[in-house]
């Protein structure tokens, strides 16, 4: 750190991302206080460890002693807090460049991509805690190895970051090592579209270390139109014949994957992993490249791989009684959601419903099709209202478009807005042999945890 900071404000500290550095400079000693609209789970875990936490923004939260207010790219210039923190000349920072003072003299490993990077993100921070090399690690996403929080503060010379390209937040970021799981179109409200974004990708590895490597996904097309322009040391990974690490022997079976690795000179075979769906073998090869980089042996690896657990709200099993299944998923993009239900269908045979809440205003007028297309390979679909987050509703744009949209394709489709009747609904019809995942990024996770908790008291 360059800037010596003692007394600490986080504006939306109850963000996964927030929580994080709050939490980084609790454990270094520095007086913390933080505000957000309401309170949480993550809230009272930092009201735990010694964080002053305020319900709400308020001029009256920012001490006269606070010498740094961290806020985040969802804060608003007219916030009361930021507007006092102005006129008494504390420093703002935002949250990606707090991030980059913090981790960017060590060596860095940053996790990028539009879909993947929290879990890879976590694969890698765990394989370096079994590594025995002590990592400082912040993921976008709470995780058992970080003892149900998003971030591990260990004294070791690495970190390991998730690169969050919202906002264009990653560019605060100069990694060792940057990892790209994959490109797509998403976040069109700050990107002009995917030449736009792709060019961002672009610089984001340019300015790694020099010396440094990239690791990325070779069968990723947006990735490989640019990756050959970019001077660094290069390992790409994936299913196709022209990448340096090839995924062979992909064979499913319930609840996890067997598979191996080949290089040029090498075949690192009886990779198991307890998660399903190609993505993450695609993730879980990210992780492996990074290992070969780090001198890691492969039966480390394969140990520490073998015994990860997905990242909350990652396709996380919540419920499994009975022959039915419970899922809590972060899928908030078409590409998330069709990667999910196609590994659900790869490991099992029951039926699938899917209870959708879409993410944004603007995500749903820009994927509404695309949303309806890849939900419409579930059994049963229950559309729930859209979760507006950080914006304002935008006219005509309603959960109805996608609900249209997919009738043209399968009519086995509801828009439920009132939460007890879809579970309700679910309560009674949920049988053997069914699968339900509580799907999007917003509040339906709380859902998700009441269905269960019905589910079990009926059961």
């Amino acid at each position: 750190m360059k800037t010596e900071v003692k007394n600490i404000h986080f504006i939306g500290i109850g963000g996964v991302g927030v929580s994080g550095l709050a939490e980084y400079f609790l454990k270094n000693d520095c007086k913390v206080s933080g505000s957000d609209l309401i309170e949480s789970d993550i809230t009272k875990r930092l009201a735990l460890l010694g964080a002053k936490i305020h319900i709400g923004h308020k001029e009256s939260n920012i001490s006269q002693n606070t010498d740094t207010v961290v806020f985040t790219s969802a804060a608003k210039i007219d916030n009361p807090e930021m507007v006092k923190a102005a006129k008494l000349g504390i420093r703002l920072v935002r949250r990606a460049e707090m991030l980059g003072e913090i981790v960017n003299d060590k060596f860095l490993i940053a996790v990028s991509g539009t879909h993947g990077k929290t879990t890879t993100t976590a694969m890698i921070g765990k394989l370096l805690v079994d590594a025995g090399l002590d990592p400082l690690a912040f993921v976008r996403g709470s995780a058992a190895l970080f003892e149900g929080g998003s971030s591990r503060f260990g004294k070791g010379r690495y970190a390991v970051v998730e690169a969050d390209e919202y906002d264009r937040s990653f560019l605060t970021l100069k990694p060792d090592i940057a990892v790209i799981t994959n490109i797509d179109e998403d976040h069109l409200d700050v990107y002009k579209g995917i030449v736009d974004i792709k060019n961002t990708f672009n610089q984001f590895v340019g300015q790694s270390k020099e010396g440094g490597y990239i690791v990325y996904c070779g069968d990723d097309s947006n990735t490989k139109s640019f990756i050959g322009s970019v001077s660094r040391n290069k390992i790409s990974y994936g299913f196709d014949d022209s990448n340096y690490l090839k995924i062979t022997d992909y064979n499913i079976k319930p609840s996890n994957i067997n598979f191996s690795i080949l290089n040029s000179h090498s075949s690192y075979t009886g990779i198991n992993l307890n998660l399903i769906g190609r993505h993450n073998v695609l993730n879980s090869t990210a992780c492996f490249a990074v290992s070969k980089i780090l001198n890691i042996g492969f039966e480390k690896y394969r140990e520490s791989i073998g015994g990860f657990k997905t990242v909350d709200r990652r396709l996380q099993v919540k419920y499994d009684k009975g022959g039915v299944k419970v899922y809590d998923d972060y899928a908030h993009h078409p590409a998330e959601i069709s990667s999910s239900l196609k590994g659900l269908r790869e490991s099992f045979a029951g039926r699938i419903i899917i209870v959708f809440q879409p993410h944004l205003y603007s995500r749903t007028k820009d994927f509404y099709k695309e949303f309806a297309k890849e939900l419409s390979a579930a059994d049963e679909v229950i559309l729930m209202d859209i979760y507006p987050a950080r914006e304002e509703p935008i006219k005509g744009v309603t959960s109805e478009l996608i609900l249209n949209e997919f009738r043209e394709i399968n009519s086995n489709v509801s828009l439920i807005s009132n939460r007890g009747e879809i579970i309700e609904k679910l309560l009674s019809t949920a049988k053997q042999d069914n699968i339900i995942v509580f799907q999007g990024a917003g509040d339906v996770t709380e859902l998700c945890s009441e269905f269960v908790k019905k589910l079990e008291a009926k059961n």
